[in-house]
């Protein structure tokens, strides 16, 4: 799977699995903002991360470690996408 539909697969998740309006999520970019506060952002709150999280663990099979510190990589649906790519092994 390439970056680019990591980044679709994203998408589809915040409508599936966080109830965001289609049209809103088709207008989000890759460097939109995750989290709440940040201007430009979707305002995804600490619920909203552990769901995401939940959804790329099912969708992916990609483990995410909690010990590990990987708020920069839900900075963004940027960083976000590289971090899941990299994880399938896609650059």
């Amino acid at each position: 799977m390439e970056a680019k539909e990591v980044f679709d697969e994203l998408k589809s998740i915040l409508v599936a699995r966080l109830k965001f309006d289609p049209r809103r999520a088709a207008e989000v970019s890759v460097s939109t903002p995750l989290a709440r506060g940040v201007e430009g952002s979707i305002g995804l709150d600490s619920l909203d991360f552990i769901e995401l999280s939940l959804a790329i663990e099912e969708r992916f099979g990609v483990t995410i470690d909690e010990s590990e510190n990987v708020a920069a990589h839900f900075a963004s649906f940027d960083a976000l996408s590289r971090f899941v790519a990299s994880r399938l092994g896609v650059a």
